[in-house]
């Protein structure tokens, strides 16, 4: 199978417009700012569910695409043409501009959608949800990996602790309102997916406890994980 990309893949900002601008100018700075130690956890967590022709959906720097055995069945797409221009570079695959919640590729091409820290800047993520449920084959998944709404105390903290000048405390990107577990599930049940699997990982973001990690990911202490993994798949 092969993705069709239909009609004008650029950019259609309309209120998103504003993430897509954040985007533009911290592209340069995204890999150096952001924490390793997560990312890669994030990314191990969501690659063993990917199969097919995968699309990563606001996918930044593709750092999901990029750990793929095989990217040649991947495409990566971002609101910013500048993480585009990155990621294309990195990953050896197409990379195509378009706002999440207007995605052109033709129905039912695509076996597997990533949306990896993105859905919390879209101003409907309804609108994606039903968008990732129609680009999807049957029986194809949607993995979602979204921030934990009990990390906005943390994400607070890393904002004044950058206007106090400490450095890689990520960029300022508006502060975002998180996602409860149950407004996701419930989204992705109205758009026709049925939910297979959800998870809370890395309760410490540090690499040097991530044995207390996996520890505590197996406990109810894992409902304090930063992050969030959603896998859904289209009936």
């Amino acid at each position: 199978m092969s993705a069709t990309i239909t009609g004008d893949a650029r950019v259609h900002f309309h209120p998103n417009r504003r993430v897509a601008a954040i985007f533009d100018d911290a592209a340069t700075v995204y890999d150096a700012t952001s924490n390793a130690y997560t990312m890669a956890r994030r990314v191990e967590t969501l690659v063993p569910f990917v199969s097919g022709m995968s699309l990563e959906v606001g996918g930044g720097t593709a750092a999901v695409t990029c750990a793929l055995d095989d990217a040649s069945r991947a495409i990566h797409s971002d609101i910013s043409p500048q993480m585009c221009g990155i990621a294309s570079a990195k990953a050896g695959c197409r990379s195509v501009c378009f706002d999440a919640e207007t995605i052109p590729v033709a129905d039912a091409s695509v076996d597997t959608v990533i949306s990896s820290e993105m859905i919390y800047y879209l101003a409907q993520p309804e609108r994606f949800a039903t968008e990732a449920h129609r680009v999807l084959s049957s029986g194809g998944r949607l993995l979602i990996s979204t921030t934990n709404p009990a990390a906005t105390l943390i994400e607070r903290g890393r904002s004044l602790l950058r206007k106090l000048g400490f450095q890689n405390m990520f960029f300022d990107d508006g502060s975002p309102s998180f996602l409860s577990m149950r407004r996701i599930v419930s989204m992705l049940e109205e758009a026709g997916f049925a939910v297979e699997q959800k998870r809370h990982i890395v309760v410490l973001p540090f690499a040097f406890l991530d044995w207390a990690n996996r520890i505590l990911e197996r406990t109810p202490l894992k409902h304090f994980g930063l992050f969030m993994i959603v896998v859904a798949r289209k009936k």
